[in-house]
């Protein structure tokens, strides 16, 4: 099975130091990643919506293949846009603090889709304030919408803030609760 690893905007490292530490947990739980080819390059604030369109192409490119996608902050976004164009595909879709609406709609191509996330998230809690990204506070206060193929999973007792999901202390953890959730998806 092949997980994509998708990064959120604000990363000059490929990934590296969040989504990418969980490839060695990952792949010794039996899965295959992959995350170079969803890389859409470091943003800077004010170009997120103005180079949208070339990081959406391609993390389409990336998710031919796709089993599972596994995104974080403004990559969660980011696969939403491309899981659009993946019609005839089911991809489980997981996001991590995904900066994106509460009300967000995910594209049918979504067979199931996790959203794991912290009341304690300051940096969704700013996304809120700037509506013009298309962000919000999804990793925050999780899915409000009805489409019953998405589910929340609330984490503020272990994950207090964005991007501790890839902390040393917790990495693994986070690690294991992806693989809970793909697990229940295949069932």
């Amino acid at each position: 099975m092949k997980i994509v690893l998708i990064h959120g905007f604000n990363v000059k490292d490929a990934g590296a130091g969040t989504v990418d530490k969980l490839r060695p947990y990952l792949e010794g739980m039996g899965y295959e990643c992959e995350s170079d080819a969803a890389d859409y390059g470091y943003i800077k604030l004010w170009w997120v919506r103005l180079r949208k369109h070339s990081a959406i192409i391609r993390i389409i490119n990336a998710l031919h293949t796709a089993d599972v996608v596994v995104a974080h902050s403004n990559g969660f976004n980011y696969a939403i846009k491309a899981l659009s164009f993946i019609l005839f595909r089911p991809i489980v879709l997981i996001g991590l603090s995904p900066a994106a609406s509460t009300r967000v709609k995910f594209p049918m191509s979504v067979s199931s889709g996790y959203v794991f996330f912290t009341r304690s998230d300051f940096w969704v809690w700013v996304s809120g304030f700037l509506p013009w990204l298309d962000w919000g506070r999804l990793g925050q206060h999780g899915y409000k919408g009805t489409d019953p193929r998405i589910e929340s999973i609330e984490f503020t007792d272990v994950v207090r803030d964005h991007s501790d999901w890839f902390d040393e202390n917790t990495v693994g953890f986070t690690a294991t609760e992806i693989d809970i959730v793909i697990q229940r998806s295949m069932t």
